[in-house]
């Protein structure tokens, strides 16, 4: 018992003591004179300016201080900002340095700290001046033996511990946009000047959403600054990081390419084995990076998507701030490509790459095809290679030296027979790529049935021959596409099959000849075509139109990126067609297809339209036909919303036009459409034995309106588009104007709508089969001609009859009134009532007979009959 109380009072006083000492020390801490003590610390141990918020102290388990809000200051050659900052950081104190008097620091952990690393002008790190160096080893000096004191330092630094940091990157007083963050790990100081790292960290870049960035490991070990970091080891691994965030680091821009990326590597300086190669100052550097499953962004995954391992051997020299890969490896399934390379790290730009062998299988070329072409043909197959060697660099790209080497090889498209690929010869020379005669003959799927027509004669081959020029010190480029084709349909074939379909929505079905080149500047975006193409003997079929087109010889032109279409002879609409189509030299809005044309028609007959956009065709047949001429970006687009990025304008002229029983000889116009706005203007045909000026608008949004105005002079009333025995009985002319209104869609609703007014003028009338003036004064109908000198009045268009009222006819004895109704239908109703002679002086009165002739029912047998009237008019 006695025993007990002993140890529990021996217990118990070490525990007050231990109180005693952690309030006491808790206190100290708090002192101005401790923290000024702790500071100095601090700053011999960090050998810089430090700033702390707060203190604190643990002495149990073991001797901790704490500390809040550490600045840790930047030395000023580097700038102002702070070197290193943490939320808090705890520093661990040797027991046996406190028991021998002496304060120093074991291991010291960050809690969210926050470095910056500087590059100054001179090519200096502000790391560089901060860790302890390693004890400088004198030239001559001998080595001494037994056991060694350890080397002075002016730091105290052994274990430096960090979890969720950051680091930032400054080149001189430009901070950039890319960091780590969650950075944690350990540096630990293995003896006097010599440094293990332990560190993992994810990339950052500053605006940019980062979704799979991948973990970056750093582990190896470091020497003293007073060597420069010198002799160091470093392994790095980066796993599963995503092609998309590492484009995204590097350019800040989504580059739209996916995939999978993983990189190994090591550098070392100041080893013997990298000094033996390099010298003492240069870094010696080995990297594989591997990538997988490489595609465009919006295309799906495929298991043949490409692969590519890229394996480095090099050095780095920080005083010259270049990287040279003495061993470059380029490595796809069945490809590889082996050279060289030199990269100015100072300026990205300033790179060069000379590849001394090249080893290409075009199946892997047709894999990256496929991994950013959509549409692309599953049965599409390539059996060719590439070889030679090239050197390249810089940026903007500019070629050096090389040679590349084609052999001949095929081409598997599905619906054509195996398509032959001759062997070419590329080559670079002061900066330019020229590549020349490289053709391909396209196989003939019909062959095997047209086999014995074929001995007797020849089948024309086709082929496309392809010359490629790129001049990098004038940074223009130029590709050149020789057609030869009997039939197109095969080269249509061949694009499609590379997911480019050219025949959207029209089918075209003859010979093309001709060239193709395509030039650009800076960007090949900006490339602009010229060249030509004659299509001879040919049908072309359109979504919309009921029957194809026939070209018997037609010419398509590309120049100066306009494009123009001269038509020899082509039928089409039931007329054969000649004249000019070119697109226009300004265009008033980017949107839009502004198109000129000088067209001439031999006959125009609205039948004819009508069986060429009829029923069959009609039901969105505007829509479809601007889909096929306008292609895939017009598939989902409204028929008002295609036709609005259509402007056109020209002169449009037709030995006939046939509009309903109304015929047009020689008819002219000028046809300007716009903003779904039609205007035909200076508009003048010869109709009836004379001529006929006018214009007409139509607007097509949202219901279709059109309005016309027409001017006649001098018509044959014998040749109006009366039935044939009503045109007979009349003779004489008629001028006059006339304005049409209507609207909708379909000849019937036209007809309904159709509503307008004009002003009517006769000369020399003559009405053949009745005397109107006997028949009024004997009360029956007579036979024979009535005459009248002129004549004018107005009539009005309403409910699909023609109206009018008192028109005026100057007979040689007095004045004869027209009135009545003729319908559309051709029936009607017209009545004749002649006046009293001697009434032919102005001014004076006259007196209607009291009886006239009416003609009624359909015009060709129209009824006769003497009808009363009583009226007294005065003439004007």
């Amino acid at each position: 018992m006695t025993r007990a109380r002993k140890y529990g009072g021996i217990a118990l006083l070490i525990f007050a003591v231990v109180i005693a000492l952690q309030v006491g020390a808790s206190l100290l801490v708090k002192t101005r004179r401790m923290r000024g003590f702790l500071t100095a610390r601090l700053e011999s141990a960090f050998g810089r300016t430090v700033q702390v918020a707060g203190f604190s102290i643990h002495l149990l388990p073991m001797p901790e201080l704490e500390m809040d809000a550490v600045t840790i200051g930047e030395d000023p050659a580097f700038g102002k900002e702070y070197f290193l900052r943490a939320e808090r950081m705890t520093a661990g104190l040797r027991w046996t340095g406190l028991l021998g008097g002496r304060f120093q620091f074991g291991t010291i952990s960050f809690a969210r700290p926050s470095l910056i690393l500087v590059r100054n002008s001179e090519g200096r790190w502000n790391l560089a001046g901060w860790l302890p160096p390693a004890r400088p080893k004198l030239a001559g000096a001998s080595t001494p033996v037994g056991p060694q004191k350890p080397a002075e330092s002016t730091h105290h630094l052994q274990t430096i511990e960090f979890e969720d940091g950051r680091i930032n990157f400054k080149m001189g007083d430009e901070k950039r946009p890319f960091a780590f963050v969650n950075v944690s790990g350990r540096v630990e100081q293995l003896s006097p000047g010599r440094w293990q790292l332990r560190l993992e960290a994810q990339p950052w870049r500053s605006g940019v959403a980062l979704q799979s960035a991948g973990t970056l490991y750093v582990v190896g070990d470091v020497a003293g600054t007073s060597a420069r970091l010198q002799p160091a080891q470093i392994q790095v691994h980066w796993g599963k990081a995503s092609l998309a965030d590492l484009f995204r680091l590097v350019t800040g821009d989504d580059s739209g390419v996916r995939g999978e990326l993983a990189l190994d590597g090591n550098a070392s300086v100041g080893t013997t084995h990298a000094a033996e190669i390099s010298g003492a100052s240069e870094w010696r550097f080995q990297l594989q990076a591997r990538a997988i499953q490489v595609h465009r962004w919006d295309l799906t995954e495929r298991s043949d998507n490409p692969r590519v391992n890229l394996n480095v051997q090099g050095a780095w020299s920080p005083a010259k701030d270049e990287a040279r890969a003495d061993d470059l490896r380029v490595e796809l399934p069945r490809s590889n490509l082996r050279g060289s390379a030199v990269f100015q790290t100072s300026s990205p730009e300033n790179w060069r790459v000379q590849f001394k062998s090249m080893a290409i299988q075009a199946e892997d070329l047709l894999a990256w095809c496929r991994a950013f072409r959509p549409g692309i043909a599953e049965q599409v197959a390539i059996n060719d290679s590439l070889g030679g060697n090239l050197s390249l660099g810089g940026w903007p790209l500019h070629w050096e030296e090389g040679s590349i080497e084609g052999k001949a090889g095929s081409l598997s498209v599905p619906g054509l027979k195996e398509s032959r690929i001759d062997s070419f010869h590329a080559s670079v020379k002061n900066g330019r790529f020229s590549m020349m005669g490289l053709r391909v003959k396209l196989g003939d799927d019909t062959a095997p049935l047209q086999a014995a027509k074929a001995r007797a004669t020849p089948v024309p081959e086709d082929s496309l021959e392809f010359d490629l020029e790129h001049d990098s010190l004038a940074r223009q480029g130029n590709l050149k596409l020789n057609l030869r084709l009997a039939d197109a349909t095969r080269f249509f074939r061949l694009t499609s099959a590379f997911g480019r379909r050219l025949d959207q929505g029209w089918e075209y079905n003859g010979a093309a000849n001709g060239f193709l080149a395509w030039t650009w500047g800076n960007h090949v975006q900006e490339a602009q075509r010229s060249g030509s193409v004659e299509l001879t003997k040919s049908r072309l079929a359109m979504v919309g139109l009921n029957q194809p087109l026939k070209i018997d010889d037609s010419r398509l032109e590309w120049k100066d990126g306009r494009r123009s279409a001269t038509i020899g002879k082509a039928e089409a609409f039931g007329a054969t067609w000649s004249g000019t189509i070119s697109e226009a030299e300004e265009v008033s809005n980017a949107t839009e297809n502004d198109w000129r044309f000088q067209l001439h028609a031999d006959r125009l007959d609205a039948v004819e339209l009508d069986r060429w956009f009829g029923p069959r065709a009609r039901p969105n047949w505007v829509q479809r036909l601007m889909t096929s001429l306008l292609g895939e970006t017009a598939a989902s687009s409204k028929a008002s919303e295609l036709l609005r990025r259509v402007s056109a304008q020209g002169e449009l002229t037709a030995d006939t036009l046939s509009i309903e029983k109304i015929k047009l000889v020689k008819a002219r116009a000028h046809v300007q459409f716009h903003n779904l706005q039609l205007q035909v203007t200076s508009a003048d045909a010869q109709w009836a034995g004379g001529n006929v000026q006018g214009q007409v608008t139509a607007a097509f949004s949202p219901v279709p309106h059109y309005e016309v105005t027409a001017e006649v002079d001098r018509a044959n009333l014998a040749q109006l588009p009366w039935p044939s025995r009503w045109a007979e009985r009349w003779g004489g002319t008629a001028s006059g104007t006339i304005q049409l209104s209507t609207g909708g869609v379909g000849r019937e609703e036209l007809l309904r709508q159709l509503s307008g007014e004009g002003n009517l003028k006769l000369s020399k009338i003559e009405l053949r089969g009745w005397d109107v003036r006997a028949s009024s004064e004997s009360g029956v109908a007579r036979a024979g001609t009535s005459q009248w000198k002129s004549g004018e009045g107005k009539f009005e268009i309403a409910d699909q009859q023609v109206r009018f009222e008192g028109i005026q006819l100057d007979g040689p004895q007095a004045r004869t009134q027209l009135s009545g109704t003729l319908g559309f239908d051709m029936s009607g109703q017209v009545t004749f009532l002649p006046g009293v002679a001697g009434g032919n002086k102005r001014g004076s009165k006259i007196v209607q007979a009291s009886r006239g002739l009416s003609l009624s029912g359909p015009l060709e047998t129209p009824k006769a009959a003497v009808q009363g009237v009583a009226d007294e008019t005065t003439r004007p």
